[in-house]
């Protein structure tokens, strides 16, 4: 079973740079930027979609094997 932190934690400035800045690097790198940048933006957003439907679902199982007991 996968241990989730119930203590959420807000991303500082500092964190998302660590993570962004080499993706950035990576998109001014290519040919055309833009348009990396725009499917870097719809990769993250589509991820971030899914993250949170399987989330939502996982809550709502959980909810419910609960209710059961």
């Amino acid at each position: 079973m996968i241990r989730v932190n119930h203590e959420p934690r807000r991303a500082t400035a500092s964190d998302l740079e660590r993570v962004i800045e080499p993706l950035a690097s990576y998109i001014c790198a290519l040919d055309q930027p833009k348009a990396a940048l725009n499917l870097a933006y719809t990769v993250l957003f589509n991820e971030v979609t899914q993250l949170t439907r399987a989330a939502k679902a996982q809550v709502a199982n959980f909810t419910r094997a609960t209710s059961r007991k």
